[in-house]
Protein backbone atom coordinates (compact mmCIF):
# COMPACT_ATOMS: atom_id res chain seq x y z
CA UNK A 1 0.00 0.00 0.00
CA UNK A 2 1.59 3.18 -1.02
CA UNK A 3 2.40 6.20 1.60
CA UNK A 4 -0.37 8.18 0.13
CA UNK A 5 -2.99 5.59 1.11
CA UNK A 6 -1.81 4.97 4.66
CA UNK A 7 -2.55 8.82 5.33
CA UNK A 8 -6.10 8.23 4.24
CA UNK A 9 -6.93 4.98 6.03
CA UNK A 10 -5.09 6.92 8.94
CA UNK A 11 -7.23 10.00 8.98
CA UNK A 12 -10.21 8.38 7.84
CA UNK A 13 -10.24 5.71 10.69
CA UNK A 14 -9.48 8.92 13.28
CA UNK A 15 -12.23 10.73 12.14
CA UNK A 16 -14.59 7.74 12.04
CA UNK A 17 -13.32 7.30 15.97
CA UNK A 18 -14.32 10.91 16.56
CA UNK A 19 -17.85 10.45 14.76
CA UNK A 20 -18.82 7.61 16.62
CA UNK A 21 -18.13 8.63 20.05
CA UNK A 22 -20.03 11.88 19.53
CA UNK A 23 -23.03 10.10 18.26
CA UNK A 24 -22.70 8.04 21.46
CA UNK A 25 -22.35 10.80 23.29
CA UNK A 26 -25.24 12.56 21.47
CA UNK A 27 -28.31 9.70 22.63
CA UNK A 28 -28.38 11.65 25.75
CA UNK A 29 -27.41 8.74 27.69
CA UNK A 30 -27.96 10.23 31.63
CA UNK A 31 -29.08 8.15 34.41
CA UNK A 32 -29.89 10.02 37.96
CA UNK A 33 -28.16 9.74 40.96
CA UNK A 34 -30.57 8.25 43.38
CA UNK A 35 -32.03 5.17 43.92
CA UNK A 36 -35.49 6.04 42.18
CA UNK A 37 -33.71 7.54 39.46
CA UNK A 38 -31.46 4.65 38.47
CA UNK A 39 -34.31 2.09 38.96
CA UNK A 40 -36.34 4.30 36.95
CA UNK A 41 -34.18 4.35 34.30
CA UNK A 42 -33.60 1.22 33.60
CA UNK A 43 -37.29 0.17 33.43
CA UNK A 44 -37.75 2.14 30.65
CA UNK A 45 -37.09 0.13 27.37
CA UNK A 46 -36.31 3.06 25.05
CA UNK A 47 -33.47 4.06 27.82
CA UNK A 48 -31.83 0.33 27.52
CA UNK A 49 -32.30 0.75 24.15
CA UNK A 50 -29.91 3.90 23.37
CA UNK A 51 -27.41 1.76 25.64
CA UNK A 52 -27.45 -0.82 23.39
CA UNK A 53 -26.87 1.28 21.01
CA UNK A 54 -24.30 3.58 22.32
CA UNK A 55 -22.66 0.04 23.25
CA UNK A 56 -21.91 -1.03 19.31
CA UNK A 57 -20.94 3.02 18.74
CA UNK A 58 -18.74 3.31 21.09
CA UNK A 59 -17.02 -0.30 20.17
CA UNK A 60 -16.59 0.86 16.17
CA UNK A 61 -14.96 3.93 17.53
CA UNK A 62 -12.53 1.49 19.72
CA UNK A 63 -12.06 -1.11 16.31
CA UNK A 64 -11.41 2.66 14.28
CA UNK A 65 -8.70 3.33 16.59
CA UNK A 66 -7.14 0.29 15.90
CA UNK A 67 -6.89 1.20 11.97
CA UNK A 68 -5.57 4.17 13.10
CA UNK A 69 -2.93 3.26 15.52
CA UNK A 70 -2.37 0.12 12.73
CA UNK A 71 -1.88 3.04 9.65
CA UNK A 72 0.30 5.13 11.29
CA UNK A 73 2.58 2.36 12.53
CA UNK A 74 3.20 1.32 8.75
CA UNK A 75 3.73 5.02 8.35
CA UNK A 76 6.29 5.47 10.43
CA UNK A 77 8.29 2.21 10.09
CA UNK A 78 8.63 3.32 6.66
CA UNK A 79 10.23 6.89 7.83
CA UNK A 80 12.44 4.93 10.41
CA UNK A 81 13.15 1.66 8.38
CA UNK A 82 14.90 -0.93 10.28
CA UNK A 83 14.61 0.83 14.06
CA UNK A 84 10.68 1.17 13.49
CA UNK A 85 10.94 1.96 17.51
CA UNK A 86 8.46 4.92 17.22
CA UNK A 87 5.91 2.63 14.97
CA UNK A 88 5.89 -0.07 17.51
CA UNK A 89 5.29 2.55 20.62
CA UNK A 90 2.41 4.31 18.75
CA UNK A 91 0.88 0.95 17.66
CA UNK A 92 0.91 -0.58 21.32
CA UNK A 93 -0.37 2.92 22.55
CA UNK A 94 -3.37 2.84 20.34
CA UNK A 95 -3.97 -1.10 20.80
CA UNK A 96 -4.29 -0.05 24.35
CA UNK A 97 -5.90 2.64 24.14
CA UNK A 98 -8.58 0.73 22.18
CA UNK A 99 -8.86 -2.48 24.00
CA UNK A 100 -9.49 0.08 27.02
CA UNK A 101 -12.11 1.49 25.68
CA UNK A 102 -14.01 -1.84 24.27
CA UNK A 103 -13.57 -3.12 28.21
CA UNK A 104 -14.63 -0.44 29.91
CA UNK A 105 -17.79 -0.06 27.45
CA UNK A 106 -18.97 -3.25 27.99
CA UNK A 107 -19.05 -3.07 31.51
CA UNK A 108 -20.78 0.36 31.04
CA UNK A 109 -23.50 -0.66 29.13
CA UNK A 110 -23.41 -4.07 31.07
CA UNK A 111 -26.53 -2.83 33.51
CA UNK A 112 -28.34 -2.46 30.37
CA UNK A 113 -27.65 -5.30 28.74
CA UNK A 114 -28.63 -7.47 31.84
CA UNK A 115 -31.89 -5.23 32.52
CA UNK A 116 -33.43 -6.41 29.12
CA UNK A 117 -33.61 -9.98 31.51
CA UNK A 118 -36.94 -9.67 33.52
CA UNK A 119 -35.35 -11.69 35.89
CA UNK A 120 -33.00 -9.04 37.21
CA UNK A 121 -33.47 -7.05 39.81
CA UNK A 122 -31.49 -4.17 40.00
CA UNK A 123 -29.40 -3.00 42.96
CA UNK A 124 -28.30 0.84 42.66
CA UNK A 125 -25.06 0.05 44.25
CA UNK A 126 -23.91 -2.58 41.61
CA UNK A 127 -24.87 0.04 38.84
CA UNK A 128 -22.90 2.64 40.45
CA UNK A 129 -19.73 0.04 40.84
CA UNK A 130 -20.04 -0.86 37.26
CA UNK A 131 -20.23 2.96 36.11
CA UNK A 132 -17.53 3.86 38.49
CA UNK A 133 -14.93 0.93 36.68
CA UNK A 134 -16.04 1.33 33.70
CA UNK A 135 -15.54 5.09 33.97
CA UNK A 136 -11.87 4.05 35.50
CA UNK A 137 -11.40 1.86 32.46
CA UNK A 138 -12.45 5.09 29.71
CA UNK A 139 -9.47 6.96 32.29
CA UNK A 140 -6.79 4.30 31.36
CA UNK A 141 -7.41 4.15 27.96
CA UNK A 142 -6.33 7.98 28.11
CA UNK A 143 -3.40 7.64 29.96
CA UNK A 144 -2.23 4.29 26.78
CA UNK A 145 -3.05 7.35 24.50
CA UNK A 146 -0.31 9.08 25.72
CA UNK A 147 2.27 6.20 24.05
CA UNK A 148 0.20 7.05 20.50
CA UNK A 149 0.69 10.69 20.69
CA UNK A 150 4.14 11.26 22.02
CA UNK A 151 5.39 8.32 19.63
CA UNK A 152 3.45 10.21 16.74
CA UNK A 153 5.10 13.58 18.00
CA UNK A 154 8.39 12.28 17.81
CA UNK A 155 8.26 10.76 14.48
CA UNK A 156 6.99 13.66 12.99
CA UNK A 157 9.95 15.79 14.65
CA UNK A 158 12.08 12.93 13.13
CA UNK A 159 10.91 11.93 10.15
CA UNK A 160 8.40 14.65 8.91
CA UNK A 161 5.81 12.55 8.67
CA UNK A 162 3.88 14.90 10.24
CA UNK A 163 4.28 18.93 10.37
CA UNK A 164 6.67 19.86 12.83
CA UNK A 165 4.11 22.25 14.76
CA UNK A 166 1.94 19.18 15.04
CA UNK A 167 4.98 17.32 16.48
CA UNK A 168 5.31 20.07 19.29
CA UNK A 169 1.54 20.34 20.04
CA UNK A 170 1.31 16.44 20.74
CA UNK A 171 3.86 17.10 23.87
CA UNK A 172 1.06 19.29 25.33
CA UNK A 173 -1.51 17.17 24.49
CA UNK A 174 -0.15 14.19 25.56
CA UNK A 175 0.16 16.07 28.96
CA UNK A 176 -3.33 16.88 29.22
CA UNK A 177 -4.43 13.23 28.88
CA UNK A 178 -3.26 12.71 32.22
CA UNK A 179 -6.68 14.23 33.09
CA UNK A 180 -8.51 11.66 31.92
CA UNK A 181 -10.18 11.26 34.99
CA UNK A 182 -12.00 14.22 34.81
CA UNK A 183 -13.18 13.28 31.23
CA UNK A 184 -10.99 16.25 29.90
CA UNK A 185 -8.15 13.70 28.60
CA UNK A 186 -10.59 12.60 25.97
CA UNK A 187 -12.20 15.75 24.84
CA UNK A 188 -8.20 16.51 24.25
CA UNK A 189 -7.44 13.17 23.24
CA UNK A 190 -10.14 13.78 19.87
CA UNK A 191 -8.62 17.62 19.15
CA UNK A 192 -5.89 15.52 18.43
CA UNK A 193 -6.80 13.05 16.35
CA UNK A 194 -9.26 15.27 14.54
CA UNK A 195 -5.95 17.67 14.13
CA UNK A 196 -3.71 14.71 13.11
CA UNK A 197 -6.27 13.70 10.48
CA UNK A 198 -6.79 16.37 8.96
CA UNK A 199 -3.49 17.28 8.30
CA UNK A 200 -2.86 13.23 7.32
CA UNK A 201 -5.51 13.91 5.39
CA UNK A 202 -4.27 16.98 3.08
CA UNK A 203 -0.30 16.09 3.26
CA UNK A 204 1.03 15.31 -0.36
CA UNK A 205 5.17 15.60 0.30
CA UNK A 206 7.18 12.31 0.72
CA UNK A 207 9.49 11.44 2.84
CA UNK A 208 12.87 12.24 1.91
CA UNK A 209 15.92 10.62 2.61
CA UNK A 210 17.32 14.24 4.33
CA UNK A 211 14.30 14.41 6.88
CA UNK A 212 14.32 10.68 7.48
CA UNK A 213 17.99 11.19 8.81
CA UNK A 214 17.11 14.86 10.36
CA UNK A 215 16.94 15.21 14.16
CA UNK A 216 14.37 17.80 16.35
Amino acid sequence: MTRISWERLAALAGLGFVALYVAAFALGIEVGDSDREILAYYANSGHRTKEIVAFFLIAGAALALVVFASALRSLIARAEQERAMLAALAWAGGIGCAVLVLVGNAVSRATAYTALDKKFRLDPNTRRLFEDTGFLLFASAALAAILLVVAVSLAALRYGVLPRWLGWAGFPAAALLTLGIVFLGFLVFAAWLLTVSGALAFRRSPVTPAQVGATP
